[in-house]
């Protein structure tokens, strides 16, 4: 598309997620300390929300890329801008 096309940011690539595991280690290395020092039901409280929070971190990155993939097999009609 040109730079100066109205449609330029309807037909752009979807963006890229920002993928952080870190939060999701940290949750998870905190839950164990947690159960080292005694603290069960904290502990497993913190390590369950950690994994939890790294699944989900995981399926909006793979979601994302099956996005960006399907806008990639995509193409736009320039003169009735359709995407077939």
């Amino acid at each position: 598309m040109p730079a100066e096309s109205p449609l330029k940011d309807r037909y752009a690539p979807p963006a890229r997620p920002k993928v952080s595991y870190w939060a999701a280690l940290a949750a998870v290395a905190v839950g164990i300390l947690v159960l080292v020092e005694g603290g069960v039901l904290l502990g497993l409280l913190l390590v369950a929300g950690g994994a939890g929070w790294g699944v989900v971190v995981y399926k909006a990155s793979q979601f994302a890329e099956a996005q960006r993939a399907a806008w990639e097999q995509s193409h736009v009609c320039l003169a009735c801008t359709g995407t077939f």
